[in-house]
């Protein structure tokens, strides 16, 4: 049986080189070539399937095989790769032997790794990368270059030891503001790097105290950080102010706009500025979206957060730049419900999903939007709950039945990707929440939470 299985292989290898289906058409073409060649040999059909399945390399609906001699050749490569770098990813290796690989008609990085995988040599084939060690992983490599660095590095710089390891795959883990901050001239530097004059900014500390018990507030040129700003020469300085801030004020201090403030008065400030927003909406039947943030910035609060909140308390948003009194508008609720239905489908779904209202119930006096959909649901359904990361101004949101319950909005949209099977990946996912409008910016952190919580999630199911 092991030589008739050679030679169907080496049939498909002579006289498929561009990849097989395993269909009636080629396994005829096959079985003829046989019977041609063995004339004293009888064959079944079905061997023929049976070897294309078992031995091929399966990509876009077609098997791949490679001889022996070829299969060597792809493995002394990546031995060869392995020696240079202690990473490799598959897209970057086929991209560099482009020629060589085409010419053991491999036509892709998916082949070249499927191939890899299915023949081993004692190195490790992941997903996207082959190691020597099972233990490698990207940003450990890219930690150990950057702790033997004298100085900070750019994508490039890291390029000439990870050679097989794209550009966009390095940019990923530097944009991890855990553990790297820009430096200057397009580089990064490790956290763990960044010194710190602790004396100034204990007098720092101090010095931004005094002003806050003098006038209210301090300021950037109330303080001084000139020292620490001179032991990380190659930081941006406003970069390494917000992470200073961050590390060592953010306790003490709150940061609005170019201002400090003491905690418990930005606390203070922000109920009052609250209340103030809420005595200018009281007395209208009507207000422009315009007049209330513009109010809003009087009171210097930045943002739409606090200023949409404070008109949702008492008002329903009609269209983009209009809020009207609740008692002065009146929604079919069953029938709004009912209209509904057909969109959600017992799932969660962005707002924008509903595109058309045709067979919404009237609303007097009003034309149906998002907007108004979403004064709606935050209102009067009984069926349906309207969800969002926050307040905001771009109808950005989710919609789902009452019968679901979630722990809260990251929760909510944990369960989103996984219903709609989104691969669990930063960007892949980021894009999908953005673009269906879950959310109005893409935050790498708050996905990567997702992301941990979708994990958590489909691991109970």
């Amino acid at each position: 049986m092991q030589n008739v299985t050679q030679k169907i292989i080496e049939i498909i290898t002579a006289n498929f080189p561009n990849g097989i289906r395993n269909d009636f058409i080629d396994i005829n073409k096959i079985f003829r070539i046989y019977a041609a060649e063995n004339s004293a040999e009888n064959i079944v059909r079905d061997l023929i399937s049976d070897v294309i399945q078992e031995k091929g390399v399966e990509d876009g609906g077609k098997f791949f095989f490679i001889s022996e001699t070829d299969i060597e050749k792809i493995q002394s490569l990546a031995q060869k790769i392995l020696e240079t770098t202690p990473i490799a990813y598959y897209a970057a290796v086929y991209e560099k032997h482009a020629d060589f690989f085409t010419a053991l008609n491999i036509f892709s990085p998916d082949v070249l790794k499927k191939f890899l995988q299915t023949v081993g040599d004692g190195n490790f084939y992941f997903d996207e990368f082959f190691a020597v060690s099972l233990m490698t992983r990207l940003d450990y490599e890219i930690a150990k270059i950057f702790m033997k660095a004298p100085s900070a590095l750019s994508i490039d710089d890291l390029q000439k030891t990870l050679s097989y390891v794209p550009a966009e795959k390095i940019s990923a883990i530097l944009t991890d503001t855990k553990k790297y901050l820009p430096a200057l001239n397009g580089k990064f530097i490790p956290i763990s790097k960044i010194k710190f004059d602790t004396d100034e900014i204990n007098a720092a500390i101090n010095q931004i105290s005094a002003c806050i018990k003098k006038k209210g507030h301090a300021e950037i040129d109330d303080y001084d950080l000139y020292s620490n700003f001179a032991l990380n020469s190659e930081v941006d300085e406003n970069i390494l102010r917000d992470f200073i801030h961050a590390k060592f004020f953010d306790k003490l201090f709150t940061k609005r706009r170019k201002k400090l403030f003491a905690k418990s008065d930005a606390n203070a400030n922000a109920k009052g500025a609250m209340a103030l927003l809420r005595d200018f909406i009281s007395p209208k039947q009507e207000m422009t979206v315009t007049e209330l943030f513009a109010y809003s910035e009087k009171l210097n609060i930045t943002g739409y957060v606090i200023a949409l909140r404070s008109a949702y308390e008492q008002m329903s948003r009609v269209d983009k730049n209009l809020f009207v009194k609740d008692a002065l508008i009146h929604f079919d609720v069953a029938g709004i419900d009912a209209a509904l239905t057909p969109f959600v489908q017992g799932k969660i779904i962005p707002l924008r999903a509903v595109t058309s209202f045709t067979g919404f119930p009237p609303v007097d006096g009003y034309t149906w939007n998002l907007f108004l959909l979403e004064s709606f649901l935050r209102k009067y359904s009984q069926k349906y709950v309207y969800a969002s990361s926050d307040f905001n101004n771009a109808s950005a949101g989710a919609i789902y039945p009452k019968s679901m319950k979630f722990k809260d909005y990251l929760d909510l949209q944990a369960h989103a990707v996984l219903q709609d099977k989104i691969k669990l990946e930063k960007d892949i996912v980021a894009e999908f929440l953005v673009s269906q409008g879950y959310r109005v910016n893409r935050i790498d952190k708050v996905t990567e939470r997702i992301i941990a919580r979708a994990y958590e999630v489909s691991e109970k199911i």
